[in-house]
C-alpha cells in the first residue's frame, strides 16, 4: 500500500472528490482538480449564459468556451446578495416545475429584503452526496449521530444530514435545536449517541451540564461538529475539555447547498468541498483575487449546480486559503476558519469597531459563561450592553466579563476617550433559540 493510498483510506473525502474529478483515488493531485475546475466553471458559465436571464445580460460578451483559464476566471463580474434579493428569479435556469426545494433568507446585506434560493432535486442530490462522505471522514459505520438541528421540514439542512450520513452507514438521530440539555443528555443516553453535531452555543451549554448522566452521555461520545455559525477557538477548547471529545467545524451556507468544507484530523482548515464549489479570495474592497495565505472576502462559483448556478457569488465571510499540504495528505484546498463578516464590524466612536467574533473569543474564555448576547444604544455616549447568561455562582462573572471587554482596544479607547460606555446585565434564563447567526444588535435587548 502506498502512502498516499493509506492517506486517502482515512480520508473518505478524497475519494468522494476523485470519482467526481474523473481521476484514481490513489493518483489525484491539485493539478487534476485544476483542470477539472476549467472545465466545470466552462460548463456553468455556458448553461448560466444560456438559461438564466441574469447571467446571458451579466455575461453577454463572453466568448464561446470561456474561460480559458483560472486567471482569465478571475476577471468576471461578482454576483452579490443584493442581486438575488432584486433579481432572484432571473437567475433560474429551469422551469419552476423542476424546483424541489426553495429556501427564503434574510438579506446580511444593506439592501434589505429577502433571498431565496432555488434547488432542484439534482442539486440536493449533490449535498447529500457531500455529507455522507464529509461526515465519514469524522465518524465510523455503525456510529450513531444527533442531529441538534431543524430537520422537520423536507430539504431542510436537518433532514438532508440526516440521510447523506445513512448512506456511510452512521445511523440518524433527529434532535431539532436543544432547548433543555437535560433534555437532550438523556435523549443521547438512550439512543447511545457517540457522535453530535450543533450550533457552538448550544453545544457549549450541553457540554457544561454536569453529574452522572452528562458523565455517562460524554464517555461514549467521540466527536462533536461544529456548524451554522462562528467558532470561536475559546469556545471550541471549552467544549473540547468538558467532554473530552474531538472537535471538528463544518463550514458552509445555504447558497452553496448546505455543504462548503470540512475539517480533518489534523485540524489544520477546512478541506473545501471543491467537487462542487471553486473557492476564491478576493479584496473585499477591489474584488481582486488574492494570493494564497492573504486573508479576504470568500467567493465561490457552483459547479454542476442545474436549478440556480451563482458565479463568483460573494459570501461576506472573510478568511484565507491556507497555504502548504495538510498532514492528512489531502490534495484538497484549505480553509482557515472564518475570522469575521465585512458587515460584522459594529463602530463604537471615533476609535474603532468591535465584531461578535471579537467578543465570543473573549467572553467565551470565561468559565462561567454559558451564552451572551449584545447590543450598541446610539447616544451621547454610546452604550455598549452585554447580558450574559452564567448560571452558576455569579458574583465575581460582571467583573470578569467587563474586564474581558476592557481588554479588547477599541472598547478600551472609546471609553477612556468618553464616547463608550460598557454595561455588563446578568441574564437569569438562557435566550430564546432563533437558529439565527449571532449578531451584535444596534439596538436594545428586549
Amino acid at each position: 500500500m502506498t502512502a498516499r493510498s493509506a492517506a486517502l483510506e482515512t480520508y473518505p473525502l478524497d475519494v468522494w472528490a476523485a470519482r467526481r474529478v474523473g481521476a484514481a483515488a490513489e493518483t489525484l493531485t491539485r493539478e487534476a482538480i485544476t483542470r477539472y475546475h476549467l472545465r466545470a466553471l466552462q460548463q456553468t458559465v455556458a448553461l448560466a449564459r444560456r438559461k438564466s436571464s441574469f447571467y446571458a445580460t451579466r455575461m453577454a460578451g463572453v466568448p464561446a468556451a470561456w474561460p480559458r483559464s483560472l486567471d482569465e476566471f478571475a476577471g468576471a463580474p461578482l454576483t452579490s446578495p443584493a442581486d438575488i434579493v432584486e433579481r432572484g428569479h432571473e437567475f433560474l435556469c429551469v422551469p419552476q416545475s423542476e424546483i424541489s426545494r426553495v429556501v427564503t433568507l434574510e438579506s446580511s446585506g444593506t439592501s434589505g429584503g429577502r433571498k431565496r434560493i432555488f434547488f432542484t432535486s439534482e442539486d440536493q442530490e449533490l449535498a447529500l452526496d457531500f455529507f455522507a462522505h464529509g461526515v465519514a471522514s469524522m465518524g465510523a459505520a455503525g456510529d450513531r449521530m444527533l442531529i441538534a438541528l431543524p430537520g422537520e421540514r423536507e430539504g431542510s439542512v436537518g433532514y438532508q444530514l440526516a440521510r447523506g450520513i445513512a448512506r456511510a452507514g452512521i445511523a440518524p438521530i433527529s434532535h431539532g435545536f436543544i432547548l433543555d440539555p437535560v433534555e437532550a443528555l438523556d435523549w443521547m443516553d438512550r439512543e447511545k449517541v457517540s457522535l453530535l453535531i450543533g450550533f457552538p452555543v448550544q453545544m457549549l451549554a450541553l457540554a457544561l451540564q454536569r453529574g452522572e448522566l452528562a458523565r455517562r452521555v460524554f464517555h461514549r461520545l467521540r466527536t462533536i461538529i461544529l456548524c451554522s455559525d462562528h467558532v470561536a477557538e475559546s469556545l471550541a477548547h471549552r467544549i473540547r475539555e468538558a467532554t473530552g471529545s474531538a472537535i471538528f467545524e463544518h463550514y458552509g451556507s445555504t447558497e452553496m447547498g448546505l455543504g462548503g468544507g470540512v475539517d480533518c484530523h489534523a485540524h489544520s482548515g477546512y478541506h473545501l468541498r471543491e467537487a462542487d464549489l471553486y473557492f476564491e479570495i478576493v479584496s473585499p474592497n477591489t474584488g481582486e483575487p488574492l494570493s494564497e495565505g492573504e486573508t479576504g472576502e470568500v467567493v465561490f462559483t457552483t459547479l454542476g449546480r442545474a436549478g440556480m448556478p451563482l458565479i463568483r457569488y460573494r459570501t461576506g465571510d472573510l478568511s484565507r486559503i491556507v497555504p502548504g499540504s495538510c498532514l492528512c495528505g489531502s490534495p484538497l484546498r484549505r480553509m482557515a476558519r472564518v475570522e469575521n463578516r465585512i458587515a460584522a464590524d459594529i463602530p463604537l466612536g471615533s476609535q474603532g469597531s468591535v465584531s461578535i467574533a471579537m467578543l465570543d473569543e473573549s467572553l467565551f474564555a470565561i468559565p462561567a459563561v454559558f451564552d451572551f448576547a449584545a447590543a450598541l444604544l446610539p447616544g451621547t455616549p454610546n452604550e455598549l450592553q452585554v447580558r450574559v447568561y452564567a448560571p452558576g455562582p455569579r458574583e465575581h462573572v460582571s467583573a470578569e466579563v467587563k474586564s474581558a471587554l476592557m481588554r479588547l482596544p477599541a472598547i478600551a479607547a472609546n471609553c477612556a476617550l468618553g464616547d463608550l460606555q460598557v454595561t455588563v446585565l446578568l441574564q437569569p434564563e438562557p435566550f430564546p433559540v432563533t437558529g439565527a447567526k449571532r449578531t451584535i444588535a444596534v439596538h436594545s435587548i428586549p
